[in-house]
């Protein structure tokens, strides 16, 4: 099945912004942390009492609410699907991983990337992409230090 890409106007639809992404978690200022501390980002709110965070992180604002009976993505397995994922764009691979191992992340199992990019689990389990830059990018770049 292929996939179906639409266009529309910024005036040809009644949503005009995506104000939030929310991840479901069974701690949300820890998640919340996790996820300020992996990107460089900064967590701007957070109320242990109603069970929820939210984080400023490359631009985006990221919601973290406390589910009670939190059931943990199995990633590649559909038994308890991942419910999303993040792909997170980075300078070095290596470094990146160390850093998010380093906050409480683990390689995922089978790494479908082959090396080109790494799938990390989140300290609840919840998948992310570790992504490098494009080999293009890089070509460019050393065009641009030798110009």
């Amino acid at each position: 099945m292929g996939s179906m890409t639409t266009t529309t106007s910024p005036t040809s639809t009644p949503v005009t912004e995506l104000v939030a992404f929310t991840i479901d978690t069974p701690d949300a200022g820890a998640l919340a942390r996790f996820y300020a501390d992996l990107t460089g980002g900064e967590v701007t709110f957070e109320d242990a009492t109603y069970g929820y965070a939210q984080a400023a992180l490359l631009g985006a604002t990221f919601n973290f609410q406390t589910v009670a009976d939190y059931s943990r993505p199995q990633w590649p397995g559909q038994e308890h699907p991942q419910q999303f994922h993040l792909d997170f764009r980075v300078s070095d691979l290596d470094s990146a991983r160390a850093h998010a191992e380093g906050l409480g992340a683990s390689l995922a199992p089978g790494q479908p990337g082959e090396g080109g990019w790494l799938v990390m689990l989140d300290p609840d389990g919840h998948p992310f992409c570790l992504c490098p830059p494009p080999a293009d990018a890089a070509t460019d770049a050393g065009a641009a230090q030798e110009g």
